[in-house]
């Protein structure tokens, strides 16, 4: 992974199919969990997780939208600042 520079909450939500899960995260390259809770209701899930990255948070959000599309997930991002 590259630097770590930012940090960002993560908020994934899943109706249907498969719910997201901490080893979803893991996947993302240049990127580093640093907390995460699920939650599930039926066929409904909710990943909350704390992510460190190296990317910009406006190029981050854009990853991660794209990433949850291709899941069928929805994706919200919001910036926690920078590190260091």
């Amino acid at each position: 992974m590259g630097a770590v520079e930012h940090e960002s909450w993560v908020i994934v939500l899943s109706t249907g199919g498969t719910p997201p899960d901490r080893a979803a995260l893991a996947a993302l390259a240049d990127a580093a969990v640093a907390w995460v809770r699920i939650a599930r209701e039926g066929p409904a899930a909710c990943l909350t997780a704390r992510v460190r990255h190296a990317d910009p948070p406006d190029r981050f959000r854009e990853r991660l939208r794209a990433w949850g599309a291709a899941h069928g997930w929805a994706v919200t991002v919001a910036p926690g600042g920078r590190l260091g």
